[in-house]
């Protein structure tokens, strides 16, 4: 049986308190509120842990950042299944020092300043993916999934993504680093939305057979009218794309990400909530 996972709000939490709902996972990241709310949280149901507060990437240069005893003694609180990373890397993540020419004097070396900046090509991103996954599957006393990212213009300009969305680029990490997926149906929506392609055949040429967990909510738009991860509530659309991904994919866990969004009042969130999670719960 596909178990239910959803964002946490104050809104789910009075769903769960009335009982009008059936779950089995919050999710949350381990940042923000999360010290505040846990006990709450975790009274209630186990908590899928997604994210620990330092933006943590398949392609991040600073791991050590990460405090892997915390994180294994929440995942084990909190009884998460497993751990997901995104899968990309920021055009900032891809600078590295490139050394002195061996004929540059010290004077010149010293009046430059910081060594000069190369961007890695993107034939290194894979080694340097690898090696941060390694630290992860190696620490973590959960299994580690990757999940895809979207590729929207609002995206890129947030989080410094560089483009790393193609199927066989997920494929390629995924398979030789031998660790599940994430499947995000929004960000795959949104990167074929960015780049034209067609959704069912990007889904399809994706690892689905690796999928431990699936994303999902509604696309939405930004200011300039491109498409947007803003966590919306799921439309027909969705709920047809799921279906088809669960024709191809076999979940341990299907989680809604939608929280509601700044037009929406309190009522019209838990109200757009509980027809999700009614729907969600007799899809599977």
């Amino acid at each position: 049986m596909i178990k239910i996972g959803c964002n946490w709000s104050h809104e789910l939490l009075a769903l769960l308190t009335a009982k009008h709902v059936e779950i089995d996972y919050i999710k949350t990241g381990a940042f923000g509120l999360f010290e505040q709310d846990y006990v709450t949280m975790r009274a209630l149901r186990p908590v899928l842990l997604h994210g620990l507060g330092h933006y943590e990437i398949a392609g991040m240069k600073n791991v050590d950042i990460v405090d892997f005893e915390r994180a294994n003694r929440l995942l084990h609180e909190c009884g998460s299944p497993h751990f997901g990373l995104h899968l990309a890397i920021t055009n900032q993540d891809m600078k590295m020092g490139k050394p002195m020419q061996e004929n540059m004097g010290t004077s010149m070396q010293e009046g430059m300043g910081q060594p000069m900046q190369i961007s890695m090509s993107e034939e290194d991103i894979p080694a340097r993916m690898a090696s941060v996954m390694r630290i992860f599957k190696k620490k973590l006393t959960v299994p580690l999934l990757l999940e895809n990212i979207p590729e929207s213009p609002q995206e890129v300009a947030l989080y410094d993504y560089y483009p790393y969305s193609a199927p066989a680029q997920i494929s390629k990490i995924i398979y030789d680093n031998d660790v599940g997926f994430l499947l995000d149906i929004t960000h795959a929506k949104i990167a074929c939305m960015t780049r034209e392609w067609d959704v069912h055949d990007y889904l399809r040429a994706l690892p689905l057979e690796r999928v431990r967990e699936i994303h999902v909510n509604g696309v939405g738009r930004d200011e300039h009218g491109f498409p947007d991860d803003t966590h919306e509530a799921m439309e027909e659309a969705d709920f047809a794309l799921l279906d088809f991904v669960l024709s191809y994919a076999k979940p341990e866990i299907i989680s809604l990400e939608y929280v509601g969004t700044p037009q929406e009042t309190s009522e019209q969130i838990t109200e757009k909530l509980h027809v999700q999670l009614v729907r969600l719960r007799s899809l599977v």
